[in-house]
């Protein structure tokens, strides 16, 4: 993206994800949307309704609706990929990464690690409980990369985390 000075690109208004059955069939969205931006009036997360001991692709879009034209930030979240990572915590089902760092720019700092706009979600057996998505920014400190492949388990273990929270968004999820 065209950003002086970078940070307006961490404004993010819409988060959307598309589910996709394996299998085939139709693809199913839902948003998160905080049309304020941060403070003032919380966002709003549809609710997450899929099917039961189903596999899907699961891709994530993120827009700044506060500008006009709207900006697609999951564009420059690709561009600064060894600076991001998505993180997920679900009741109902398992979340694993199908993209690496090296699909969107060369892999020049750490290891090739996964970044999570494009990944797999299989659902379990049926319920409802809670879809948390989290976008951390983790750029270079002194030198160092703060993104590593221990992220997703020091997640899953509530453990603190390096970098600063991007996006944290909880969709109640519901599968039937």
């Amino acid at each position: 993206g065209n950003v002086v000075g970078g940070d307006e690109s961490e404004i993010i208004s819409r988060v959307e994800l598309h589910f996709t059955p394996v299998g085939g069939g139709e693809t199913l969205s839902f948003a998160f949307s905080d049309p304020d931006g941060d403070g003032g009036v919380s966002g709003e997360a549809q609710r997450v309704e899929l099917g039961a001991d189903t596999d899907y692709r699961l891709e994530l879009r993120l827009y700044n609706d506060l500008v006009t034209p709207a900006v697609d930030i999951g564009e420059e979240i690709a561009d600064e990929a060894e600076e991001h990572m998505f993180l997920f915590a679900a009741d109902l089902g398992n979340y694993s990464y199908d993209d690496l760092e090296s699909d969107y720019v060369d892999n020049l700092v750490g290891e090739d690690l996964p970044v999570g706009l494009v990944g797999s979600f299989s659902s379990g057996a049926a319920g409802s409980g809670e879809l948390r998505v989290v976008l951390r920014h983790l750029p270079e400190l002194n030198g160092t990369p703060q993104k590593a492949a221990d992220l997703p388990q020091l997640f899953a273990d509530g453990d603190a985390l390096p970098g600063d929270v991007d996006v944290d968004v909880v969709f109640e999820l519901v599968v039937q």
